[in-house]
């Protein structure tokens, strides 16, 4: 599938491995950096809508650089921020600027920040370096992007994703959601003045849109048709009405109405303020752990930051920022009326 999340996913992977080559760098925190800025929006960067949205999306990056020290300092790299854009059509296998589904509203975008190094050598890691980013107006993120082994990627079914717990109301319009381990936590900035941003899925609505697709595809396709079939015609209907979870004991139809495992949903066409431009910032997702991957507590934090920055030469940016700057103000950057 080509969008603009996969291409920012081969960029991690590419910095994994680099990583792993490069395990720690002596970086020249003497050497004060500067500000850059650069629009990703395929063809469309000259559109008004773009440049629109990128005016916004300023707006977010400036909150960061307010807020966060590590930022406004800018001690050992520059700051590079990149707002790309566009959306992948995969029905038309083209780019396009507009919605390419119902429930989808507006420009949508990630913000990306780059922690380009100045290194003690002379040289920078300008190619892949420390990063974190957010995602704007994407309805693909806030749980987990979607059933990720059903249906291709224009398929229906990929409008239904799992999410983690809610575990805070950081304040109104700032919602905090991670795992049981601490390892997929994201926080949703939203309206809260408008519908819900996500809505339950019945195991019903579920697992009929799974027997349409896998009825009318290929072999294999059918073969899993075949199999689900009969499991889904003994559910009785207090199972089919109950809200959909992620899961099953023969790890093929991965739907149950017994609320074990993550909950589906999907987002809410109606949440959106169509009133407004269509270059506004109605919904932001940031990825954030409380106490930082795989902890759940302000000890394990501080051991693992300082492991980290002892193995790297640098810190981890993409945590440590988050912890810097006000959460509870983060609702402020929604546009509304």
């Amino acid at each position: 599938m080509k969008s603009v999340i996969s291409k920012i996913l081969i960029i991690s992977l590419a910095f994994n491995s680099f990583y792993f080559l490069n395990a720690q760098v002596k970086v020249d925190y003497n050497k004060v950096g500067a500000y850059k800025y650069q629009l990703q929006f395929m063809a469309f960067s000259k559109h008004p809508d773009a440049i629109a949205f990128e005016k916004n999306v300023r707006k977010i990056s400036d909150f960061f650089i307010t807020n966060s020290e590590t930022m406004k300092n800018r001690k050992g790299f520059d700051l590079k921020m990149i707002t790309y854009g566009a959306r992948w059509n995969d029905r038309t296998a083209e780019w396009t600027i507009k919605p390419v589904r119902p429930y989808q509203f507006g420009l949508r975008g990630e913000l990306v920040f780059l922690f380009q190094l100045f290194l003690t050598n002379g040289n920078q890691w300008t190619v892949e370096p420390p990063y974190m980013k957010l995602y704007i107006n994407e309805t693909e993120t806030g749980g987990h992007a979607g059933l990720l082994n059903d249906g291709e990627a224009n398929s229906e079914l990929k409008k239904y994703f799992f999410v983690s717990t809610l575990r805070s109301e950081i304040a109104p319009g700032v919602h905090y959601y991670n795992s049981l381990t601490n390892t997929s936590g994201q926080i949703v900035v939203f309206n809260p003045k408008r519908a819900p941003y996500w809505l339950p899925v019945t195991v019903r609505e579920l697992t009929q849109a799974k027997l349409n697709y896998y009825k009318n595809g290929s072999e294999s396709d059918k073969a899993v048709y075949d199999f689900i079939k009969p499991i889904v015609d003994a559910m009785g209907e207090e199972e089919l009405n109950a809200p959909a979870f992620y899961g099953s004991e023969d790890a093929i139809l991965n739907v149950n109405g017994k609320g074990q495992g993550l909950q589906i949903m999907k987002f809410n066409p109606d949440y959106w303020d169509r009133t407004l431009p269509p270059s506004s910032i109605q919904y932001i997702t940031i990825f954030y752990n409380e106490f930082g991957y795989n902890c759940a507590d302000e000890n394990c934090w501080k051991s693992k930051k300082a492991e980290f920055y002892r193995d790297n030469g640098h810190s981890e940016f993409w945590e440590e920022i988050t912890k810097e700057i006000p959460l509870e103000k983060l609702g402020n950057l929604i546009d509304k009326k």
